[in-house]
């Protein structure tokens, strides 16, 4: 049964969020500072897909306009993350990487692991990690019921404005994924990553239509055509 593994992954994230972010880390490599995943590394991360989707889709083909385009449709969603990340961020938070500790009480049965790349993120970055999974399917009503579940215990003044950044977010992270697929598939000999590839067209297909996306939604538009999306 996912609900109640999904809803307590959910409390854990309100557990975690509520803590004042440390500026050290620690753990069995050492000590790094907590770095703030900030408008540079966001929208390299977005680059990733224009850098290596066109690698594994030849069809793509993405001059210099195309990139300055690119790069300023995301402006936006780039400087909402940067401006909203105030919460430690596990970064790479889906099912394959909780572990369900059922001896324990409370969020303590969500036991993380591969949190080495944490960074201080928006709050909503860890949630559509989570809950727009690359590898595995999530129910819309159980993406929608986690969500309700988090604004009951997690401070949240504006939640359109929350939702907009989490839709935001997500497609960049989702456009940064398939960049990394497509460089698994191509440069590194890993053709099983290309499995995933579909459903994670369709989360980015699905937040391009949310609000706040409208312009990188264009870009799409003029440069990726559907039947490349999926």
């Amino acid at each position: 049964d996912e609900r109640p593994l999904y809803l307590a992954a959910v409390d854990a994230l309100a557990l975690l969020h509520a803590a004042p972010p440390p500026p050290v880390l620690t753990g069995a490599a050492g000590r790094w500072p907590l770095q703030t995943y900030d408008a540079t590394a966001l929208q390299g991360g977005a680059d990733l897909f224009v850098d290596w989707m066109p690698k594994l889709k030849p069809e793509l083909r993405f001059d210099a306009a195309a990139m300055a385009e690119w790069r300023e449709a995301w402006v936006p969603v780039v400087a909402e993350g940067e401006a909203g990340a105030s919460v430690v961020a596990h970064r790479d938070y889906h099912a394959e990487n909780l572990i369900w500790l059922p001896e324990r009480e409370g969020p303590a049965r969500v036991g993380m692991i591969d949190f080495q790349d944490a960074l201080r993120a928006h709050p909503s970055w860890d949630l559509h990690s989570l809950l727009q999974d690359a590898r595995r399917d999530v129910p819309g009503a159980l993406e929608a019921e986690a969500l309700a579940r988090y604004f009951e215990i997690a401070p949240v003044d504006d939640r359109a404005a929350f939702l907009r950044s989490y839709a935001g977010l997500a497609a960049l992270n989702e456009a940064r994924i398939l960049g990394i697929f497509a460089r698994l598939i191509v440069r590194d000999g890993k053709p099983r990553y290309a499995g995933f590839l579909p459903r994670v067209w369709g989360h980015l297909n699905a937040n391009l239509a949310k609000e706040g996306l409208e312009g990188v939604a264009r870009w799409f538009d003029r440069h990726v055509p559907a039947a490349l999306r999926a």
